[in-house]
């Protein structure tokens, strides 16, 4: 065995490889791995060099130092032991950089079956990496381990929980579900393998480790059936405290040598995942107008929803659906010669965010001709904001009408400041249009500036939110849509947001300020009672109605915007003000770019509504009061004590001294704000939308 000559550990080049070599896994140990790499001739190269990029992510990179006995290498993999992070699970394809004297060579490794060894089964090469930190309910050890890609068959090292393992390594299958009388009745075949099956629980999915908790199914009886275990189990409903929103079905398994308990998840079929999905319609009703469902996960594993039941849940969905498909593919030459170009914002209910601005251009500037496009914005008929649209009603669609489904199907692309699925019904049980926004081409015009909320986990590539063509405001942003989301740069695009166009500072002669919390993931959907006893309601509607807080608007003529996000608008009733000074705004009854242009500043926590405020050259100020929450529940790209662009506060006290500072300061930004306004915008030429265009033009057109 000799070492192979080193190369320098700096970034290399992997956009682009000059072929595959097949690899066999002679054998694995700890943080150590043999590989015979065939129809691979070593001895013609100066230098080899092993490469682990993360996948969709080549930036980030590890070199792996090896020792060569001909095709033979043992490579090893302790430089693996960086990557691990808690509620991570990481991927990296694995690379051999080649040199000789006149060119370097990159080719990737291709898992090599033998026919006596089942090609899904991974090789453990690191075992029970514990994170100290871990908050959940059971702490997961992680493991580091080879496996092929399901779809080209590259070899992969994944960092990921035992869980995860498990899972690929033991099989367990929903038989049949029924719920009745709220009575949970599920069946399931399990493999154990060489672990001991012990139980299964119905487990709340949170953001948040204080607020998990689970419930156990009662084992009704257990049938041997081969080398698999066929496990009756029964939940009563009524006996469970429902939260929204969604729940998991973990069956548990304890490893008879360590006495650890690992859970796995309940795998569907597809037959059963099409039956749940547009035949089954048992569910379990609250009093509160919620309901509990079944539904299947982007893995494909059971799931329950609880949430407010809404008016596209019916199984009349269907019904519609099925007509637009008929329609659509008896004169598919005829739609698919329009080129159509779907524009939409947040659940297609307004028209005073980017995608409106967007829309607006492409009409007013004519850019159907230049981009070869038939653009229609979709919005529902009862929009407040509809009026907007008026003007280009020929290129208008009615949300969920039939011809609304039709063009969704005929798109040749969607243009969407929020994720493609929201050009559809985003509440919608029985739905099968998801299949169809999966297929279309995605220009993500976004809802802000992406740094003060983490959302990789949705946005990301290869992520349910996944889109084609990134719309960034900064340099910094796009280099962090690289790093974090894995997109390539040529994928991402510094163009400004749309409503940027119209962007002007109108808060000359006004006394107004605003204030726009933005929205916490575990507050989704829940029940009034429990948003009144959170944190967040707790803490505004303190500020609404302290007395200090009115004092200053009286002192200082003051009126206050309170604008609460569109995910909460379904608590806005449960706010109220005294002070006739402070005015609740609901969602769509006034334009926030102009409530934002109006104001003379902005108080907010995490919004990235505080961009566009920087824009104008306006203060901000953070009210931080749950900042360790928010960040083990959501996480951020800036840190929020060094980074902001404003000051910050975490309690009431702070925020109003600094408060009355700005105002007794004119409103100024103070001069280190000043300089970071400067470092974080490039440009400000209001066309921002004929800048997407242009790139829109050289990739879709």
């Amino acid at each position: 065995m000799i070492p192979t000559p080193h190369i320098s550990e700096i970034e290399t080049d992997l956009s682009h490889t000059d072929g595959v070599f097949p690899a066999e896994i002679r054998s694995v140990s700890l943080f150590n791995a043999t590989l015979f790499i065939h129809d691979f001739s070593p001895e013609q190269y100066e230098q080899i060099q092993f490469i682990l990029a993360r996948e969709n992510n080549s930036s980030e990179q590890v070199h792996l130092p090896s020792v060569r006995n001909k095709n033979e290498f043992c490579l090893d993999l302790s430089p693996m032991k960086e990557l691990f992070e808690l509620k991570k699970n990481k991927r990296y394809l694995i690379y051999i950089q080649c040199i000789t004297s006149q060119k370097t060579q990159v080719f990737l490794l291709q898992y090599f079956q033998k026919p006596d060894i089942a090609p899904d089964v991974p090789f453990v090469f690191a075992d029970e990496v514990y994170f100290p930190e871990d908050p959940a309910l059971r702490s997961k050890e992680h493991f580091g381990i080879f496996f092929p890609s399901s779809d080209n068959r590259y070899l992969l090292l994944s960092v990921c929980t035992r869980n995860n393992y498990l899972s690929r390594t033991h099989s367990c299958s929903l038989k049949s579900l029924r719920m009745r009388h709220g009575i949970l009745k599920i069946c399931i075949d399990l493999e154990p393998g060489s672990y001991e099956y012990s139980g299964t629980e119905f487990s709340f999915r949170n953001k948040l480790a204080e607020d998990a908790f689970a419930y156990t199914f009662d084992t009704v009886r257990t049938v041997q059936k081969g080398q698999k275990l066929r496990i009756h189990l029964t939940l009563d409903l009524h006996t469970i405290e429902c939260k929204s929103l969604y729940w998991d079905i973990f069956v548990l398994l304890t490893d008879p040598r360590s006495g650890k308990v690992t859970e796995i998840p309940v795998n569907m079929s597809t037959p059963q995942r099409m039956f749940q999905k547009f035949l089954y319609n048992g569910s379990f009703r609250t009093d509160n107008g919620f309901f509990l469902y079944p539904y299947y996960t982007g893995a494909k594993t059971l799931a329950f929803v609880y949430r407010k039941e809404e008016k596209y849940d019916g199984m009349d969905i269907v019904f519609k659906e099925f007509l637009a498909i008929f329609l659509y593919r008896i004169a598919r030459p005829y739609w698919d010669r329009k080129h159509i170009c779907l524009v939409s914002e947040k659940f297609s209910s307004m028209a005073q965010d980017n995608g409106y601005y967007f829309f607006k251009h492409c009409m007013d500037e004519d850019e159907e001709k230049y981009l070869n496009k038939k653009i229609f914005y979709i919005i529902s008929k009862d929009s407040p904001d509809h009026y907007k649209v008026d003007p280009y009603k020929n290129r208008v669609l009615d949300f969920m009408s039939i011809r609304h489904m039709i063009y969704i199907e005929a798109a040749d692309l969607i243009v969407s400041s929020d994720s493609r699925y929201h050009t559809y019904a985003m509440v919608c049980r029985h739905s099968i249009f998801n299949r169809y926004l999966r297929r279309k081409k995605f220009v993500f015009l976004q809802h802000g500036v992406i740094a003060l909320k983490k959302v990789d986990n949705f946005y990301g590539k290869g992520m349910r939110g996944e889109c084609d063509l990134f719309v960034v405001s900064t340099n910094a942003e796009k280099q962090t849509i690289i790093d974090y989301f894995g997109y390539e740069p040529d994928e991402v695009i510094n163009t400004g947001l749309p409503r940027w166009d119209v962007l002007q500072d109108k808060s000359e002669g006004t006394r107004e300020i605003m204030i726009m919390p933005t929205w916490r993931n575990w507050l989704d959907s829940v029940p009034d009672s429990d948003f009144e006893q959170s944190d967040y309601f707790r803490h505004y509607m303190g500020l609404l109605n302290s007395r200090r807080f009115s004092e200053i608007l009286e002192k200082y003529d003051l009126q206050v915007n309170f604008y609460l996000h569109a995910k909460f608008q379904e608590y806005v009733d449960t706010f109220n003000a005294h002070n006739a000074r402070i005015h609740l705004i609901s969602f769509g009854e006034v334009a926030v770019n102009e409530m934002l242009m109006r104001c003379r500043m902005l108080i907010t926590d995490y919004s990235s509504v505080s961009w566009d405020v920087l824009y104008q050259d306006k203060p901000v100020l953070f009210y931080q009061f749950d900042l360790d929450k928010y960040n083990e529940a959501h996480g951020s790209y800036l840190d929020m004590h060094t980074e902001l662009f404003g000051a910050r506060a975490e309690n009431e006290e702070q925020l109003l001294d600094r408060l009355e500072e700005t105002i007794c300061d004119n409103f100024k930004m103070k001069p280190e704000y000043e300089q970071k306004r400067m470092e974080y915008l490039q440009f400000k030429d209001n066309r921002h939308s004929r800048h997407i265009c242009e790139e829109i033009k050289k990739r879709y057109s």
